[in-house]
Parts: structure tokens; sequence; C-alpha cells
């Protein structure tokens, strides 16, 4: 991107050890507007993080619908994208299945500003 205003970001799994960091980080990014957290159960954001947020959705992340609602009310510039399994070794399709809601959604003309960045802890540590 090589617009220098203040962005704003959604970030999808923000309630994950992952989305946590990444709520943190962009708190501390000049670049960096508004940070809105998305996720299944709002009341796992300790309030630290909390108070890091512009607004926090409740969705869920295998939802074009939930998304598409979270990046239209947040006026998101950029998505990233953090869900997973946590310590879980039970077989999920959260990854495969918000890859491809977020995909339908970006598919559609007004959302073609949208700039989407994948991050993933898969394979860190004992994973």
């Amino acid at each position: 991107m090589t617009n220098s205003s203040p962005l704003s970001i959604l970030v999808i799994g923000a309630s994950g050890r992952t989305g946590l960091e990444i709520l943190r980080q962009l708190s501390q990014d000049t670049r960096t507007k508004e940070v809105h957290a998305f996720c299944r159960d709002p009341a796992k954001i300790p309030d630290q993080h909390k108070a890091l947020c512009q607004s926090i959705v409740k969705g869920d992340a295998r939802s074009s619908d939930d998304i598409e609602r979270a990046i239209d009310d947040s006026n998101a510039q950029v998505v990233i994208v953090s869900v997973g399994n946590g310590d879980s070794v039970a077989k999920s399709d959260v990854r495969t299945a918000s890859a491809r809601a977020l995909a339908r959604i970006m598919e559609k003309p007004q959302y073609h500003h949208v700039h989407a960045l994948v991050v993933s802890s898969t394979g860190a540590g004992t994973s």
C-alpha cells in the first residue's frame, strides 16, 4: 500500500493469542487510525486489549455476511485474518471457511480497495 494516510484495520480472530498480539502491535503503529476486533466471543478479549479497539464486532469468521457487515461498519481498508484452533489438535474448517468467506466478499467491486493479510502461527512451537 502506498497510501500514507492512517488506516482502519479489522482483525478477524482477535480473541486468540496471535490476534491479541496483533491488536497490541497495531495500537503502537502510527499508521493505524482505528483497530476493530472481530471474534465469536468478545468476552474472551481482555479489558486491556478491548481498550485498544475502536469497536469489537461479534461474528462468525465462516460467515460472509458477518465479515461483510464488519468491514462495512468499520470502514476497514485492511483486514487481518488470524483464525485458528488454539492449542486444539481437533480438525477444524475455520481457516478454509474463513478464507472462502473473505474471498467472496473481496470479489465484489465495492471491496476491491480492501487489502487482506493472513497471519498464522500454525507450525510454531510444538504445534
